[in-house]
């Protein structure tokens, strides 16, 4: 399977400071002009101030409240521009430490300023979402991982105990095989996982059959679904499919897997494929245990394992995969449940073409 990230990312046009540093040098510029003319017309009044004549004393004042105005005008200007800058550099000091809690205030912030400020407290706000998700992330992993490998600790050491029983033995060690394979297919679903959610483009593309896809599938998991007493039923239309036929495998073999570990004994399984105008429909359907709306709500998200349903032998992330690498694929992917009714998984394919 071949698949490569995309390289070119549609960006915002960047947001200019040219305008506001431009009248932030020209109000103190105007600034300086203002006071130096006053000084040097005050200096040359007082060279040729007839004592006796108080009148040019206004030309004076005049000046000296220009001076002043130019003064406020530039404690104006530093505060409308660089008190709200300050406030953003601070921000972004914290940011850069791994606060990512703080936010920007919008106070006194105008024109090209602003526009700084909004972004920043919207990354900052994107950042805090992903921190979250990501500790989520390794609590749930972390949890996920050190359950299996209690068991192995537990049953190991009862191994050692030379008074076992062959049954016994025989028990704990199938057990710690169990946990094993379990260890080893989650870390392999969270390899995939992670590979898919860091993939934009999928390459490889080739049209083949999807439905003989499909049989090849369910004649892959034929001993599982053999075991349990159940019995498979195909209703697949000749499709032609354009994609990447290892990348779409994963979404069949996961649904069918799913479908297999929540069906009690003697259920049926039904997989019917469709071709309109415009897409493909695949739907899994089983006649297992079902599942209420919370659960239907939540069913797509990694490690989401509703309880207290009989097999736990999975491990949350195949219906994770199964919704990104449908979105890899350009297509969508719903659940239609009820307790005690089954459940049916329906993937929604762009047509060949398309």
């Amino acid at each position: 399977m071949k698949m490569r990230r995309a390289k070119v990312k549609k960006e915002n046009p960047p947001v200019r400071l040219l305008g506001t540093m431009f009248l932030l040098v020209l109000g103190l510029v105007a600034v300086y002009v203002v006071l130096a003319l006053g000084i040097f017309a005050l200096v040359q009044q007082l060279v040729h101030l007839d004592k006796a004549n108080y009148t040019l004393l206004w030309p004076i004042l005049i000046l000296t409240i220009s001076a002043i105005l130019g003064v406020l005008l530039a404690v104006f200007i530093f505060r409308g521009y660089l008190a709200p800058l300050s406030r953003l550099m601070q921000a972004t000091q914290s940011v850069a430490s791994g606060d990512y809690s703080v936010r920007v205030e919008m106070r006194g912030a105008r024109g090209e300023v602003a526009e700084y400020i909004r972004s920043f407290n919207k990354m900052a706000e994107e950042l805090s979402g992903v921190a979250l998700l990501r500790m989520d992330f390794v609590n749930t992993f972390s949890h996920e991982f050190k359950t299996p490998l209690i068991s192995i600790r537990g049953f190991a050491k009862l191994l050692q105990n030379d008074d076992l029983t062959p049954e016994q033995r025989q028990t704990y060690t199938n057990t710690v095989v169990q946990q094993s394979e379990r260890l080893a297919a989650m870390s392999t679903h969270i390899l995939e996982l992670a590979q898919y959610e860091n993939t934009e483009i999928v390459s490889g593309k080739t049209l083949y059959s999807l439905d003989e896809q499909l049989r090849r599938c369910v004649r892959q998991q034929e001993r599982d679904w053999l075991q349990k007493g159940l019995t498979v039923e195909g209703d697949l239309d000749q499709v032609d499919y354009y994609g990447n036929e290892e990348l779409v495998e994963h979404i069949w073999s996961n649904l069918l897997s799913n479908a297999i570990r929540f069906t009690p004994a003697g259920g049926q399984i039904t997989v019917v494929l469709r071709q309109s105008e415009g897409e493909i429909t695949v739907s899994v359907s089983d006649t297992g245990i079902g599942m209420d709306e919370e659960t239907q709500r939540h069913i797509f998200e990694k490690f989401y394992r509703a309880a207290p349903y009989p097999d736990s032998r999975g491990n949350g992330l195949g219906l994770s995969i199964v919704r990104r690498v449908v979105a890899l694929c350009g297509g969508r992917v719903a659940v239609f449940s009820r307790p005690g009714n089954g459940s049916t998984f329906t993937v929604t394919l762009p047509a060949a073409g398309e």
